[in-house]
């Protein structure tokens, strides 16, 4: 993973933009992942990139993938000495971004450190609390609370207000089309109060082992100071008089 992750910095150092759980591991989050997501910039199609990426594992010795390009996203299955790995790539015309090191990853690798792009932080927590919205995942209520508790960061609100005005429909969410700011805060708050351990087993798949007792109340007791700091910057951004 970290061999692709420094080839597509190599190669596309201007347009390849890191997001997801691999980005979140360079800022070393303990949260595993076996995927790569990118967003490819500034393009406004997926046909316009994928021969370019096809064309770079092409070159590479001992690589094989294979590729579906689809909807949702390009979709590839890449395989090297056994080990599979899956990179999911989006595009847009722009994407904020933030230069880090990948050295979180390189150390004891033997591989060298590259800098490369990940998505911003604040658009990625909009992101995520989108996404939060539409699967209801426990992985993103611990992705959210790594860049609340670790990094300090509250969403977006350009962005987040982008994604709620056309909220995706799955089969675990029963959300209207459109959300407002706070129906989405009156719904964390409402799973958060109601999170059990019971919510959050998914998570044993993804964490090192032991982490998972009293999570679901850091999370819960974390992510509640995080609605109340979200609502009172929705209302500065609103200009709403202060409650």
């Amino acid at each position: 993973m970290l061999f692709l992750i420094n080839l597509f910095g190599e190669k596309f150092p201007q347009s390849a933009i890191l997001k997801g759980g691999m980005a979140l591991r360079l800022l070393d989050c303990p949260r595993f992942t076996n995927d790569l997501d990118y967003i490819f910039i500034p393009f406004s199609s997926k046909k316009d990139i994928a021969g370019d990426i096809c064309a770079l594992l092409d070159e590479q010795e001992g690589l094989k993938y294979k590729y579906n390009l689809n909807s949702k996203c390009l979709r590839i299955h890449v395989e090297s000495n056994g080990v599979m790995t899956q990179i999911e790539i989006n595009v847009a015309k722009t994407c904020p971004a933030v230069a880090i090191s990948t050295s979180a990853l390189a150390s004891g690798t033997g591989q060298l450190s590259r800098i490369i792009n990940i998505m911003d932080y604040r658009a990625a927590m909009a992101h995520k609390l989108a996404a939060w919205n539409e699967r209801k995942l426990a992985r993103d209520l611990y992705d959210m609370n790594f860049y609340y508790t670790y990094l300090k960061v509250l969403p977006d609100l350009e962005i987040l207000s982008w994604r709620l005005k056309k909220v995706s429909s799955t089969k675990r969410n029963e959300n209207p089309r459109f959300m407002s700011f706070i129906q989405l805060i009156e719904t964390l708050r409402l799973t958060l109060n109601e999170l059990s351990s019971e919510d959050i087993k998914e998570l044993a798949d993804y964490l090192p082992v032991g982490n998972l007792p009293g999570l679901e109340l850091r999370l819960r007791a974390n992510l509640l100071k995080f609605c109340d700091e979200l609502e009172a910057e929705i209302d500065k951004h609103e200009n709403r008089p202060p409650k």
